[in-house]
């Protein structure tokens, strides 16, 4: 049977249409497409920063310029990913802030105070104590840096939204300081804004209190533990893994770090099994009695180039993508980061984030390859993994480690990774023919 993509491609591009035209996912869409040269550099100095400390530690050298040069490019990786949720924050706050100024009836709102407001919120929302997880410890005021990283993207997109929001509604409140006609543009918006402005800190100081008041340090803790971690209490074999993937990849596609966000829970229970595994082969060099570690086919096998397995797609869009297209420009970009599982490039390049078009393959390619990893693991055809490697090596190199040098891993990451592509592609074509039709749409009112 003849498979008819035209047929296939007319709901996906209606959706992908809905999307364009509804303001709050094209706020939350710009933003993280703005993060787009930040991750890119980040990813490319972490990976830099990665090979040089691998080799200064393997061959275990002394050297100043080296070092530096290691420092140097962990700056940059500390000044990009590191504060992530702070670019997440502006950035989702402006997004938002004009979209709702298109509106005639938000002609008084000032994107750069909405903006600005939106920082401040989220500092009211991070704990200021760098101890802040042990209670007992001493106070170190200061705000701990996983907060700026991607573990705080969710409560910097959450405010940012919020704050805007909040802050249009109030700006059309009766309870605002009027300034006569003749007061300068900003001098009038510095006004008009102090009562709204001070409504919306305190609001988001009160949620704090309240937040605290349950027992949670902070909005990430309380999310963490009242939604992610009875989603996760479903043990260790197969379902449990595809349980853990699905959660992980539509939260990536929310454009919050599925992987951090996920693995922070579920860490506890299964790495301890892979330790066992890792052990247990150490002293018998035999993979006989060696469980099936559920954190190496979620981590492993199903996100092959990064999260999503997008190794794949990098192929698919090289494939697909003309010459001068802008997800060819991304996939060149991506693919040696991707070869090292940095996939940010992809994510937010392509974009993932909020794409209708790629959601399917984004859900169906990890759970595939984990499903088939999982199988042909269990019925002998693969060795476990079992040896706890540095993650420093490309991606069949590090499957080559992970199952003590034997290549039966390698070729099962190689099958996925063309099964990949096969799954990828249909995806790469219709997202690349709504690409050039928006592009048209865009061209036409230029050319009249």
């Amino acid at each position: 049977m003849k498979f008819d993509l035209d047929k296939f491609q007319g709901p996906l591009l209606k959706m992908s249409s809905w999307v364009e035209k509804n303001t709050i996912l094209q706020a939350v869409k710009n933003a993280f497409i703005r993060t787009i040269p930040f991750t890119v550099v980040g990813s490319f100095s972490n990976l830099i920063k990665m090979q040089i400390d691998a080799l200064i530690k393997a061959q275990k050298i002394d050297n100043i310029w080296l070092t530096n040069t290691s420092n140097l490019f962990g700056y940059l990786g500390t000044a990009t990913l590191g504060i992530v949720a702070l670019i997440v924050v502006l950035s989702s706050a402006y997004s938002y802030a004009n979209e709702l100024k298109r509106k005639p009836a938000n002609k008084n709102l000032n994107p750069i105070l909405a903006t600005l407001l939106a920082l401040a919120a989220y500092f009211i929302m991070v704990p200021n104590n760098i101890n802040f997880a042990d209670p007992k410890a001493k106070i170190v005021e200061g705000f701990a840096t996983s907060f700026f990283s991607y573990e705080g993207m969710f409560t910097a997109l959450i405010v940012g939204m919020l704050a805007v929001f909040m802050y249009n509604k109030f700006s059309h409140s009766k309870f605002t300081i009027k300034m006569p006609g003749n007061v300068p543009q900003n001098v009038f918006d510095s006004f008009f804004s102090l009562i709204p402005i001070s409504e919306v800190l305190l609001i988001f100081g009160v949620v704090r209190i309240a937040i605290q008041s349950l027992g949670f340090t902070s909005l990430i803790e309380l999310i963490s533990v009242v939604i992610i971690k009875p989603m996760l209490s479903v043990g260790t074999g197969l379902p449990a893994i595809i349980v853990v993937i699905l959660l992980e990849q539509i939260l990536w596609f929310l454009g919050l770090h599925g992987f951090n966000i996920v693995w922070g829970v579920v860490s506890a229970f299964w790495l301890p099994l892979f330790l066992q595994d890792v052990a247990k082969f150490a002293k018998t060099q035999s993979f006989a009695g060696i469980s099936i570690a559920p954190n190496t086919m979620t981590n492993v096998y199903a996100m092959i180039g990064g999260s999503g397995a997008t190794f794949g797609l990098i192929i698919a869009m090289l494939i697909f993508a003309k010459k001068g297209e802008k997800e060819r420009e991304v996939a060149k970009l991506g693919l040696i980061p991707g070869l090292f599982g940095i996939n940010e490039p992809i994510i937010f390049g392509l974009p993932i984030v909020l794409n209708p078009i790629m959601f399917i393959p984004w859900i169906l390619v990890p759970v595939t390859n984990a499903v088939i990893a999982y199988v042909v693991t269990k019925i002998g055809w693969v060795v476990p993994l079992v040896v706890l490697n540095s993650g420093n090596e490309p991606i069949f190199i590090s499957t080559w480690i992970l199952g003590a040098f034997h290549l039966s891993p390698v070729v099962l990451t190689f099958v996925l990774v063309v099964l990949d592509v096969i799954i990828y592609s249909p995806f790469v074509i219709i997202n690349q023919r709504n690409e050039r039709e928006q592009a048209l749409k865009n061209a036409e009112p230029a050319a009249a």
